[in-house]
């Protein structure tokens, strides 16, 4: 996945009493709890705002990202591996090494986007 492509999307995240203009190539991931969002950037930053995950992925759409599962969407150009552990844990593998868990039913999807298959 080109990460310049994600780069094409710049997103608005109040985080407190500031407005950010975050790009999408900025993005390792977002992971939500509720309706709260956390956004880690490449730098080691992380925004915090009150957003549910699907607006963010509806913005992002076609922008690179993915969800691996019910609660974080992925930067495509930032997963450097994935892994099938057992029937029951799937992972992948992130820049920075962060390791995040891939739901039973996102696998198919996140392994064919990563191989280029529709």
């Amino acid at each position: 996945m080109d990460k310049k492509n994600a780069g094409d999307k710049a997103l608005f995240v109040k985080t407190g009493s500031a407005i950010k203009r975050v790009l999408g190539s900025e993005i390792l991931y977002i992971q939500c709890d509720g309706n709260v969002s956390h956004l880690y950037l490449l730098d080691g930053t992380e925004l915090i705002c009150v957003r549910l995950l699907k607006l963010f992925e509806e913005d992002l759409s076609g922008a690179g990202f993915i969800r691996v599962n019910h609660n974080v969407l992925v930067n495509l150009g930032e997963i450097v591996e994935i892994r099938y552990i057992n029937a029951r844990k799937r992972q992948v593998v992130l820049t920075g090494g962060v390791v995040l868990d891939v739901s039973y039913r996102k696998w198919k999807p996140v392994k064919d986007a990563l191989l280029g298959r529709k």
